[in-house]
């Protein structure tokens, strides 16, 4: 006998990195799930991706967004393991042009409040404002924004 377990489809419209403007306020409001993406690994093997949902300052409809590496490392040193604990804190969506597999897209960085983007042996990483290569503390204590104002 063959099981077939239900597939969680996602609704709604994608984040575009291109018509992300750098600087805008947002916020996730939803978990990150780990999801199998369409798209294949060098070994044949389905990538996976970390989807949530953002909600950009002025746009009404929350969007499926991809998250990156940097993305989630800063998230996790911010406010802990749990992606629920990721939900409702104000960030603030850095854009920057990256090749990937030889074409230039927009990739969209969430930076937590008190966060730079910076660069570490060419790679992209987001690190609390003034520190060096030295892991940050973990703010576990740090509230959700209650009021939004988006």
């Amino acid at each position: 006998m063959a099981l077939y377990p239900k597939k969680a489809i996602l609704q709604g419209s994608w984040v575009k990195g291109s018509e992300v403007k750098s600087g805008t306020k947002c916020k996730l409001v939803s978990e990150t799930n780990p999801r199998q993406s369409q798209f294949l690994d060098k070994n044949g093997n389905p990538k996976v991706q970390d989807v949530a949902k953002v909600q950009f300052q002025g746009d009404p409809e929350p969007k499926n967004i991809n998250l990156n590496r940097a993305t989630i490392d800063a998230l996790t040193d911010a406010f802990g393991e749990d992606s629920k604990a990721w939900m409702g804190h104000h960030l603030t969506a850095e854009t920057e042009k990256v090749v990937i597999g030889g074409k230039r897209v927009t990739a969209v960085y969430l930076v937590p409040e008190g966060y730079e983007l910076g660069e570490d042996n060419g790679y992209v990483i987001i690190k609390r404002i003034g520190a060096d290569s030295d892991p940050a503390i973990i703010n576990l204590d740090a509230e959700p924004a209650d009021e939004a104002p988006f």
